[in-house]
């Protein structure tokens, strides 16, 4: 028997030596792939690949070890079935947004949604990662200022008026068809980005702009009392007024814009502020010197005007829930992937006098 002090053979050490450093080897892999992972946005990640996946009812590999890390961080239980997407994960897919240039920039959910919600490009507030019911403090009367005239003068205390605009968990879900032959092509992570994102501004746009706030819809803006209204909109004096009404709620000035429906903008782009001008009412996106922007979602003939900043949408946790229906004998004939996209938020306008909306505008 070899006494532990002797050296091992020059074979025997050889084998020991290689074991050695492929298990080094092997930590280092495990912990540079498990930084990978941790990275806000994984190019690992393949949306097309997963979708196919869960049709298949097997999710493995790369996607499912960036799937599980994405639940990890967001203190969720990893089910295969329905895995949780962060939004960050589809800005990586969609050069237009910014995700071919910085591999290393993160990127918020608004800068994400931005080219799909309208109400994301007017300045809406979008805050993500909320955690049961949400209370905002908003302050009604705000306190008032003294000036002293003299070295003693004490200053008058002003107490504010404080009231609170409450969020609770609202969940939307959309149903996408994609086809296996998509998922099969090149750019299909592009396309398949490029969807559910457009369908998550819809219902952003929707909710933010007419939700009910019954049925389990968020409350919209053309739905919240105290919002301004204002009739004579088809001339420029309309808009003026508008942006007018709007300042004097003390909002942010240079934060103010307009919203409308394309209808609304071609009439408008067509009306001269006055007669024989040369100018018109809508003009190079314009309207009184603001920005304006159009939506389908926006109700037929109908504008608004405000600080978009001062709507708050409430996202919980970083995104998505994706679920592939498995069972579906019309797609399965048709080649089609169904899947059904969750997202949970709600809507909060913090000072409804600072928005102004003209309706019937012909």
């Amino acid at each position: 028997m070899q006494n532990r002090n002797e050296p091992l053979p020059e074979n025997l050490q050889a084998i020991v030596d290689t074991l050695a450093s492929a298990t080094e080897l092997r930590m280092y892999q495990w912990l540079d792939r498990q930084e990978e992972l941790r990275r806000p946005k994984n190019p690992r990640l393949s949306l097309a690949r997963t979708i196919t996946g869960l049709a298949h009812g097997k999710l493995d590999g790369e996607d499912r070890e960036v799937l599980e890390e994405t639940a990890r961080r967001n203190n969720l239980v990893f089910d295969p079935l329905k895995p949780f997407i962060e939004f960050r994960d589809l800005s990586t897919t969609v050069p237009w947004t910014g995700g071919f240039l910085k591999q290393t920039d993160t990127r918020e959910a608004l800068d994400i949604l931005r080219p799909w919600s309208v109400t994301a490009r007017a300045g809406l507030l979008v805050e993500t990662g909320l955690i049961g019911d949400v209370a905002i403090p908003k302050v009604t009367v705000k306190s008032t200022p003294s000036w002293l005239n003299t070295e003693s003068a004490q200053v008058s205390p002003s107490t504010p008026t404080l009231s609170q605009v409450a969020m609770v968990p609202k969940t939307v879900g959309a149903v996408i068809a994609f086809s296996r032959q998509l998922a099969r092509q090149a750019h299909a992570d592009r396309v398949v980005g490029r969807e559910l994102l457009r369908t998550l501004g819809t219902a952003i746009d929707q909710a933010v702009l007419s939700g009910s706030g019954a049925n389990g819809q968020p409350l919209g803006l053309l739905n919240t009392s105290g919002i301004q209204t204002q009739t004579g909109t088809t001339l420029n004096t309309g808009v003026l007024t508008m942006k007018r009404k709007s300042a004097e709620a003390n909002v942010n000035d240079e934060a103010i814009a307009f919203l409308s429906t394309p209808a609304v903008r071609e009439l408008l782009e067509s009306r001269e502020k006055a007669t024989g001008g040369g100018k018109f009412v809508w003009e190079k996106d314009l309207v009184a010197d603001r920005p304006a922007m159009v939506s389908t979602d926006v109700p037929t003939a109908t504008m608004l005007c405000g600080d978009w900043s001062l709507v708050y949408l409430g996202i919980w946790g970083q995104g998505f829930v994706l679920e592939i229906i498995p069972f579906d004998p019309v797609g399965f004939k048709a080649g089609i992937i169904h899947g059904r996209m969750l997202v949970t938020c709600d809507v909060a306008l913090l000072h409804p006098s600072a928005f102004v909306t003209a309706q019937s505008i012909t």
